[in-house]
């Protein structure tokens, strides 16, 4: 097989290469999560688990590779169905620390990308969004502990914090972009 590129062909820049990543990896996680719940409705447990694991370990790669690009991508909304999925599944299975230990990777997976001034703009902010969900069943999962308000109001000021944090820094960078006489965007100075 040649691998000659063809006489004008221009080469696939890094963005280029993340994008088509991205779309392998969101059809392998897309199949990898069907595949576990045909099995899940098969009563194939072990299967079930072992998709989800493999779905969880592609929505991880895809969180990283989406950190890269400027562009949006649905790196959270991927990364917390995987980490959901497991969740309830551990839930169900009885394992209440183990899908607490799911809850809380999603909600800290999400927090910490979008309080780092590392992650691209568009990302802190889905991060934000997608926070909301992985909060309300994180806190759901902790009130099973009578001890835990402590443990919630925590995690509620702290997702409170970032979101106000993004979303102020979202709305500077906008007010910018639409202040700027010059052309292109204005928000690489607010990441």
């Amino acid at each position: 097989m040649d691998h000659t590129p063809a006489i004008g062909a221009v080469p696939a820049t890094p963005q280029a290469l993340r994008l088509i990543v991205l779309d392998t990896g969101d059809r392998r996680w897309k199949r990898l999560t069907e595949q576990a719940n045909a099995a899940y409705r098969q009563g194939d447990i072990p299967l079930v688990r072992a998709a989800y694991d493999d779905a969880l370990t592609e929505a991880e790669k895809l969180f990283e590779t989406a950190m890269s690009l400027p562009a949006s991508f649905p790196a959270p909304v991927i990364y917390n169905i995987s980490c959901h999925n497991l969740a309830e599944l551990c839930d169900k299975a009885g394992e209440k620390e183990q899908a607490g230990a799911f809850y809380r990777q999603a909600y800290d997976r999400l927090l910490l990308a979008a309080q780092s001034s590392a992650t691209p703009l568009g990302m802190r902010v889905s991060c934000v969004q997608h926070l909301k969900l992985a909060l309300a069943v994180l806190i759901q999962h902790l009130q099973s502990d009578p001890n835990s308000d402590p443990i919630i109001a925590d995690v509620i000021d702290r997702a409170r914090i970032t979101a106000y944090s993004v979303f102020r820094i979202a709305e500077h960078a906008r007010q910018a972009d639409a202040d700027c006489p010059y052309p292109g965007p204005a928000r690489h100075f607010f990441q």
